[in-house]
């Protein structure tokens, strides 16, 4: 069994990026548990019409030229997508924008990746980039707590 990572810090993280999708898509966001992979389903009227994985990043958006994301959690949003034809999203809040894009991306870099900042072996694993230019913006960060 792996540790929980995940703190209420990182939780409220989430909350707020989650507002600032309700409000751009005009839908609202609901929490799903750890076994469905993704962070949220967005429902409209009562129905779901989406499922959206947040992310939150210090670091400015084109800091970087790509997004790095597990290819586990890429292969959830594909088998979610699939059993229930609603689309997947990967919302990131950087230091300076919020941005957008499909999951699975159109195009994406697989290769091994991960973090080494918590010493643990699980954490180098297959990833996908996306390109930072693939995403959306739908808004502007304001500012926060140094969180990863």
């Amino acid at each position: 069994m792996r540790p929980m990572y995940e703190t209420q810090r990182d939780r409220d993280n989430e909350q707020s990026i989650a507002s600032v999708i309700e409000r751009e898509f005009n839908c609202q966001l609901t929490k799903m548990p750890i076994k469905m992979a993704l962070d949220y389903m967005a429902t409209r009227n009562g129905s779901a019409v989406a499922f959206v994985e947040v992310k939150r990043r210090k670091t400015p958006m084109q800091q970087y030229p790509t997004y790095m994301l597990s290819l586990h959690k890429v292969m959830m949003a594909n088998a979610l997508s699939m059993a229930t034809r609603l689309p997947c999203f990967l919302a990131v809040q950087w230091s300076d924008a919020v941005g957008i894009c499909r999951l699975p991306a159109p195009s994406m870099d697989i290769r091994m990746g991960g973090t080494t900042r918590r010493n643990d072996a699980q954490d180098i694993e297959p990833v996908a980039y996306f390109d930072v230019n693939g995403f959306t913006v739908v808004g502007v960060s304001e500012p926060h707590e140094r969180s990863a």
